[in-house]
């Protein structure tokens, strides 16, 4: 197994064999849940905005190759008109292969990145963008994969950009636990020590998706990313099990919403 990083497409890395960040989202609910991964893929508009996002701050060089803006004579036409239609037309089959964005969604994430670059410029320098991590986890059986959005191998600092509906540190922190960002940040940073690389942070560069597109930048910190690695032992823990014994716990107990149960103790008192 190759422990150096690789240059490769998002769509490469995400087909590679191994067990990604992601991946936990399924793990959470069974192993069975992972196995069948590829039902239950991430796809639509909200992901497409955001590895625009990314391309922008990360490797403007090469966005390119995978974007462009919907700018073709006509475009601000009726869009029921002869002419916005066949300029469409025309224009669609002169960028194929690639992700069409329309002027609207351009110019926000252009604004966006030009903020995560006035604030976190400073960091998003003397490091490697968008490169891929694999190495064999023989405690577990499995491969691990990561794909850090920038990495500071001298730091030892992986930086993660995230869009966010408010940077306030109160709400940001709920954030972190919805989305499970202290487990991948304890992911990244054992899946890069694994590998051989130095990891000691986990830096996240987070801008609000609305106006003015206020960025902030948190560490997040020991406690969480070990909280973190405890989450994402436990589910790797049930694979290596289902693994062994073929068995998965697939019902799960429900009942009543909580508000159900005190409006009937109300009621009795």
């Amino acid at each position: 197994m190759q422990k150096n990083p690789r240059q490769m497409s998002n769509e490469a890395y995400r087909a590679a064999e191994g067990i990604s960040a992601s991946d936990f989202r399924l793990l959470e609910l069974s192993p069975l849940h992972y196995l069948n991964r590829d039902r239950f893929k991430l796809e639509g508009k909200a992901f497409d905005f955001g590895t625009l996002l990314h391309s922008m701050v990360l490797e403007p060089e090469r966005m390119g190759e995978e974007f462009i803006k919907e700018d073709f004579p006509g475009c601000d036409a009726n869009k029921n008109s002869k002419a916005y239609k066949e300029g469409r037309e025309a224009f669609l089959e002169s960028c194929k292969g690639k992700t069409v964005v329309p002027v609207n969604e351009w110019a926000t994430a252009e604004r966006m990145a030009e903020n995560v670059r006035a604030i976190a410029g400073g960091i998003l320098r003397e490091g490697m963008a968008e490169v891929s991590f694999f190495v064999p986890d023989d405690e577990f059986g499995v491969v691990r994969k990561c794909r850090p959005d920038y990495y500071l191998r001298e730091a030892g600092a992986v930086i993660d950009l995230k869009t966010t509906r408010s940077t306030d540190p109160h709400e940001f922190e709920r954030a972190i636990y919805d989305y499970r960002y202290h487990r991948q940040a304890a992911w990244y940073v054992d899946t890069l020590r694994l590998a051989g690389f130095p990891a000691e942070t986990f830096v996240v560069v987070a801008v609000e998706k609305t106006t003015p597109h206020l960025v902030r930048v948190f560490e997040i910190q020991p406690d969480a990313i070990t909280a973190g690695r405890e989450d994402y032992r436990r589910h790797l823990s049930r694979l290596r099990e289902f693994n062994a014994t073929g068995a998965a716990a697939v019902v799960e107990p429900i009942s009543l919403p909580a508000w159900y149960w005190r409006q009937q103790e109300a009621e009795a008192s």
